[in-house]
């Protein structure tokens, strides 16, 4: 035993020295640009020139211990705008030569969403497709991919109004090696305001460019007819519609749809994009695949659910007379149910009633209307939501409830009004 604790304290100072080399060597890093430089050409040689995966390896040994990626901004944005190039397509309107429908021809963005031995599936916009799925009669759908030399006859397999999401798919000719984008698995979680981007796409009609930017506002609401939108400064132009945004880790963070543009006849630039957020248009594929499969018909309508429920936020008067304002803004439960004119909806059967506050949604802490509305664009009819309230008042004393019941599908008709409308704004 003595033995062993004199080599442990003869080691020490070599134990010491090594931890403080690299601490040193990180904070140097991390501060001096032209040594990264020297170190990136090092492993750029590597691999180029040895071998890739031993270069990978570096690079990824450099950004978690000599602080690399601090400086390697640049390269991520290459990096990723190259690797995403070859999911990306322009999707093509074309007019069939009838002589009786003029000026429907019109350019969109896709990406790679699923590949298999026979297909590739395309993302795109409802609103790019919208005209071949109403005249097919009239327009040929193309599809060119920036790998290979041929036009693609494009099938669409399903859409959703709503969302402004629709797929559409390829037949391969030769084993084409396509390769889908993933999306960011929780947006909630993986996406803050101030995360760098790219749009990757065809604005201004232009084939395959891209643009840098940053996230501005996640899970915007209201831009939209029932769903979130991803708000960015990265530069969009009409001919971008459909085309991924991408972080610097090579996901989807959302999909490009409207660029807000007011006083302006024709949608230009002004520093303001929105793109469907990846939640949305992941709940839209799935949907559309599993129906597609099942029926193997053209899917034209994705359901959404009612809002089981009215609510209403409490005003500060309301907080002062119910002591709310003593406790930490944290702990402040703000939402309150309102069910007059829902009497017969299957949440007042189950039991809510007007003035329950709104504690928990699914099991998650809810702060806000926000959160019920997440869960409800997110839902399909038929999913069961599960409600804790709090009943009561300081003088009968206040009991926690729990609620479950199922969403039902809001009207299919007034929905597609919302959409007509939005439209004509």
């Amino acid at each position: 035993m003595d033995r062993i604790k004199k080599r442990i304290k003869k080691a020490l100072p070599t134990v010491g020295l090594i931890a403080l080399t690299l601490v040193l060597s990180v904070i140097v890093n991390s501060y001096i640009r032209e040594i990264q430089v020297k170190v990136h050409q090092g492993i750029a040689w590597v691999w180029n020139d040895v071998n890739q995966t031993a270069g990978e390896f570096l690079y990824d040994t450099n950004g978690v211990i000599f602080n690399g990626k601090g400086f390697d901004n640049e390269r991520d944005i290459k990096h990723v705008i190259n690797e995403s190039f070859r999911s990306v397509v322009q999707i093509n309107m074309i007019p069939k030569e009838t002589g009786y429908v003029k000026n429907l021809g019109g350019t969109g963005t896709g990406f790679f969403v699923m590949v298999d031995d026979e297909y590739g599936y395309i993302m795109t916009n409802f609103h790019v497709i919208e005209r071949a799925l109403l005249l097919p009669l009239n327009i040929d759908l193309k599809v060119n991919t920036a790998t290979d030399w041929w036009d693609y006859e494009a099938e669409i397999i399903g859409a959703d109004p709503v969302a402004d999401i629709a797929l559409v798919r390829i037949k391969k000719k030769d084993n084409e090696e396509w390769k889908p984008l993933e999306f960011v698995e929780d947006s909630r979680i993986e996406l803050t305001e101030g995360d760098p981007v790219v749009v990757i796409g065809h604005g201004m009609s232009l084939p395959f460019t891209a643009s840098t930017g940053h996230i501005n506002y996640t899970n915007r609401f209201g831009t939209g007819v029932y769903t979130l939108h991803l708000q960015i400064d990265a530069v969009v132009n009409q001919g971008n519609s459909g085309g991924p945004v991408v972080t610097h880790d090579g996901k989807v963070a959302g999909v490009v749809v409207s660029i807000l543009s007011p006083g302006r006849q024709v949608p230009g630039w002004d520093g303001v994009g929105l793109a469907v957020m990846a939640d949305i248009a992941k709940r839209t594929c799935k949907y559309i695949m599993d129906k597609y499969k099942e029926t193997g018909e053209t899917v034209k309508w994705v359901p959404y659910v009612e809002v089981p429920y009215k609510f209403k936020i409490f005003s500060y008067d309301e907080m002062k007379d119910n002591g709310m304002l003593e406790l930490d803004r944290e702990d402040r439960n703000m939402m309150y149910v309102d069910m007059e004119g829902n009497e017969e909806g299957q949440a007042y059967k189950e039991g809510l009633r007007s003035g329950d506050i709104l504690l928990e949604i699914n099991g998650e802490r809810t702060r806000g209307p926000l959160d019920l509305l997440y869960v409800a664009i997110h839902s399909l009819p038929g999913d069961t939501i599960t409600l804790k309230v709090k009943r009561g008042d300081e003088f009968t004393g206040y009991e926690e409830l729990e609620f479950s019941f199922e969403l039902n599908e809001k009207d299919e008709k007034e929905l597609r009004e919302f959409v007509n409308k939005m439209k004509q704004r």
